[in-house]
């Protein structure tokens, strides 16, 4: 083990020569099959890095799903052996390598990579620092950011129009509900329980569809039967037929991912018919236009730069009290043998 020293000299942590961290022993037909908890050193930092101990980490069950099996963006992951399982996560710095001047030692954190472990390192660039490390701030880390630069990038959502949000109960949907009711849009969303509708109601969601019990395009119709302005999808399959459908002659769509048709168990599922291949156009970032309809597939910001406006914009309205991050806590996951249970239930909708 060894020491740290804090700015004003007093020894503020003891670093372990090794931690636990969650790994994939290869790659193989989903998370739960392939992840095991062992025993690694701690890395020598570059002069660029920070060490930091794990609070909390995110469940990003697509992202896991398809970093397990070694698919798509993940491919490298089919020949590898003993890779690192998990992306964000909120925590403390603990080290910081000799050139590094953005964060110190104690520092709270918010990172992107290798969550699910004791510790993980990361560029030191790429870190937020926050005032406490707290699990709302995982949300806002990817989720709450994906959602700004979509809407506001690349959807330049307007005042007055009409934006629906599928899977709006979910990550990276309860704050698109939100940032698109601050830009003065006619907000729907779609969820699939009544607990979920009343989430929905209380973060000002105009509409809420129960596609459980409703029939989302009569009712799509019937809230925007000129068609809507602007759709945050990530849902696939059926929803994003519908959604296709109810969209105005002028609307985009911005592809957020497409759940239902993920690999989650191993067995391929069928996509409706939309004249589409939604992993080609999510993992390929296509844009496809149909006459004045634009569709965007997986809708970050072309230019990355424009992203970092929006972190500032999603730790402000934090700050202020305008953006609320839901934690689900029913149930609650702890320490790294639940992570599967976590991701499982994730997936499970």
């Amino acid at each position: 083990a060894y020491t740290v020293q804090g700015s004003m000299g007093v020894t503020v942590k003891r670093i372990p020569t090794m931690f636990r961290a969650l790994v994939a022993k290869s790659a193989g037909n989903s998370f739960s099959d392939v992840a095991t908890v062992i025993e690694i050193e701690t890395p020598e930092l570059q002069k660029d890095e920070a060490l930091i101990q794990v609070d909390y980490a995110g469940v990003n069950g697509g992202c896991e799903t398809f970093r397990a099996r070694g698919d798509h963006a993940f491919q490298g992951n089919k020949d590898a052996k003993d890779f690192r399982l998990g992306a964000e996560g909120v925590g403390h710095v603990v080290a910081i390598g000799s050139e590094v001047n953005n964060v110190a030692v104690g520092d709270a954190v918010c990172f992107v990579g290798s969550g699910f472990s004791e510790y993980t390192t990361s560029k030191a660039s790429m870190l937020w620092v926050i005032p406490e490390a707290t699990p709302e701030y995982v949300g806002l880390r990817i989720s709450a950011l994906t959602s700004c630069a979509m809407l506001e990038q690349t959807g330049q959502i307007q005042k007055g129009e009409k934006v629906l949000i599928t899977a709006a109960a979910g990550g990276a949907g309860h704050f698109a509900v939100q940032i698109a009711k601050l830009a003065g849009c006619e907000v729907i969303g779609t969820c699939g329980s009544d607990e979920k509708a009343q989430v929905l109601k209380r973060l000002g969601c105009d509409h809420v569809i129960n596609y459980k019990s409703q029939d989302v395009k009569a009712e799509l119709n019937r809230i925007a039967p000129d068609g809507l302005d602007v759709i945050l999808e990530g849902v696939g399959g059926q929803m994003l037929k519908v959604a296709l459908e109810c969209l105005g002659s002028e609307g985009r769509l911005l592809q957020i991912g497409y759940i239902s048709e993920y690999p989650h168990s191993g067995e391929e599922t069928e996509s409706p018919n939309t004249d589409l291949n939604v992993a080609e156009l999510f993992w390929k970032s296509q844009t496809i236009h149909r006459e004045k309809q634009t569709i965007y597939g997986n809708a970050w910001p072309r230019d990355f730069s424009l992203v970092a406006g929006c972190k500032n914009r999603v730790l402000d309205l934090f700050t202020e009290k305008k953006l609320e991050s839901i934690v689900d806590e029913s149930p609650e996951f702890v320490g790294l043998e639940s992570v599967s249970d976590a991701i499982n239930h994730m997936l499970s909708g």
